[in-house]
């Protein structure tokens, strides 16, 4: 069970992947100091000496860029199907302590919320293999009753599919999934994938917002606020998941806003 008592918490900064140890180049100053001969009171390294020692020093600045490259962006890798159970986790901790913060007001709770937001939505992005700039951005930019149906959906990931169920921690469909999450966020829809779809406003894609729903005859689910991934559960034999839908899903589905 989850402690009632908040952690220190600290808003986690905003990354684009796992910590990485990039490549870095390294370059050596050529210090010219200049002699004079004994007696001449000339100097004894001319300019085109100096010339030729700079030139030499791009010439190798060049050959290390070539065969080792510059610093690249190192992409989130998707992790192994346990770490869905640790997001769970995390989910359940979250929503225990925004229930437990009735003493701060409204912005403060707020804001407390979003810091464990911010690092459960950068566990999402590593688990799908998607950019966690992106999906942190788009779930802190999203209103409170969103980012509160996207971590009650969460809570149940791993839960199993059962036709016609909405269980808490024992079985969902995926309108039951769908109408769990948004209820507990205090939107209550109704059970079907078709209804729920015609009692919300549909969208286009780029309008598409975290906690919005992804219709295709049959199936419902919920957007993630980066393209393709979601939060469903699709049919018997699998379970509440975080998945990357195909191309040719993604292509013909349809967006739907169920705040309007």
């Amino acid at each position: 069970m989850a402690s009632n008592r908040p952690h220190e918490l600290h808003r986690p900064p905003v990354e684009s992947g796992p910590p990485c140890h990039p490549q870095t180049m390294t370059t050596t100053h050529l210090y010219i100091h200049s002699h004079t001969q004994s007696g001449t009171g000339r100097p004894e390294r001319t300019q085109g000496f100096r010339s030729a020692c700079q030139a030499f020093v791009a010439v190798a600045l060049v050959a290390v860029v070539v065969m080792f490259g510059l610093p690249q962006q190192v992409s989130a890798k998707p992790m192994p199907q346990s770490q869905e159970r640790v997001i769970a986790q995390s989910a359940k901790e979250a929503v225990a302590i925004f229930d437990s913060l009735t003493e701060l007001n409204a912005a403060d709770r707020s804001d407390v919320f979003s810091a464990l937001v911010a690092d459960i939505a950068r566990q999402a992005a590593m688990f799908l293999g998607v950019d966690v700039r992106a999906m942190q951005q788009a779930w802190l930019t999203a209103d409170l009753v969103r980012q509160r149906a996207l971590i009650n959906g969460l809570t149940q990931l791993g839960v199993p599919y059962k036709l016609n169920s909405a269980i808490e921690n024992v079985a969902f469909d995926c309108s039951g999934l769908v109408a769990f999450a948004w209820g507990k966020a205090g939107v209550a829809l109704s059970r079907g994938s078709s209804a729920q779809f015609a009692s919300a406003t549909l969208v286009k894609v780029e309008e598409a917002q975290p906690g919005d729903l992804i219709w295709r005859p049959g199936h419902i689910s919920m957007y993630l606020g980066v393209p393709s991934a979601v939060l469903q559960t699709p049919y018997s034999g699998r379970s509440v998941e975080l998945q990357k839908m195909n191309e040719r899903i993604t292509s013909w589905v349809k967006y739907a806003n169920p705040l309007i």
